[in-house]
């Protein structure tokens, strides 16, 4: 629901909802979220990422390691995922 809920905030607040240029509509992420080249006109990229089964011993593992920088998840992956980057190209 939560996801649902995001889309149409997204789609009634973006500049497009007047004009509706199915141009416009066509790149954006709502429409087409496996290759889009914005968010309701936002210079945006979205992941959205689901643990099951035994992912979730992974999942709870991330929780934990953002809780101990005083991090939330999305953030705290951000920073893991610049680090892993960053060292990669070093």
């Amino acid at each position: 629901a939560s996801a649902n809920r995001a889309k149409s905030w997204s789609c009634e607040n973006c500049p497009n909802w007047k004009d509706k240029e199915i141009t416009v509509c066509k790149t954006c992420y709502w429409a087409y979220p496996e290759s889009y080249k914005h968010i309701a006109m936002r210079d945006m990229r979205r992941i959205d990422l689901l643990w099951t089964g035994e992912e979730v011993a992974d999942y709870e593992i991330l929780i934990e390691e953002a809780a101990k920088v005083q991090e939330k998840a999305p953030e705290y992956v951000k920073k893991v995922l610049r680090s892993h980057f960053k060292n990669k190209c070093d």
